[in-house]
């Protein structure tokens, strides 16, 4: 993986590779809480984030959609639960089962979360001129909807 082509232009796969690697790493994340102003751990964050986009929701959904196993997620819940971002009750389809949605004061720390992806996507981006910021925007949602239509068309994905 030497991240270019035999013409010397960059090699997609790579700089895809690299791009999932660095923005799935603990720093990036820490520095996108920094910019966002928010003090809680990225973990706590994550699964706050993970809540807000798909809110009412159960431990074992939350869990699976963190990658992550049901008691660290009802951990993570409980600590956003103690710090009034989230609230659990029962749900609606099965009593047995909680979910988790988020309260006001969640909300505005995902919104204060999304202030700081804006912040640092303007800070990386502060010495393109638009045309190629529109591109960047153009072609990356091509790709996030052909990626999007693999996942929709694979019966193998669960």
């Amino acid at each position: 993986m030497n991240g270019m082509t035999d013409d010397g232009s960059p090699d997609y796969y790579d700089v895809w590779l690299d791009q999932l690697t660095r923005i799935s790493r603990p720093r990036f994340l820490e520095l996108l809480l920094d910019r966002a102003g928010v003090t809680i751990t990225v973990e706590l964050a994550q699964c706050l984030v993970t809540v807000s986009l798909r809110e009412p929701i159960g431990v074992l959904e939350l869990a699976e959609s963190l990658d992550q196993n049901h008691p660290k997620v009802s951990r993570s819940l409980a600590r956003l639960e103690h710090l009034g971002l989230v609230e659990r009750a029962d749900s609606p389809a099965d009593r047995r089962i909680k979910t988790a949605s988020v309260t006001p004061a969640g909300r505005s720390v995902v919104e204060a979360v999304n202030r700081g992806r804006r912040r640092l996507l303007e800070e990386a981006l502060a010495d393109w001129n638009e045309r190629d910021r529109t591109e960047l925007a153009r072609l990356t949602q091509r790709f996030t909807d052909s990626i999007a239509a693999l996942i929709e068309t694979d019966d193998t994905v669960t």
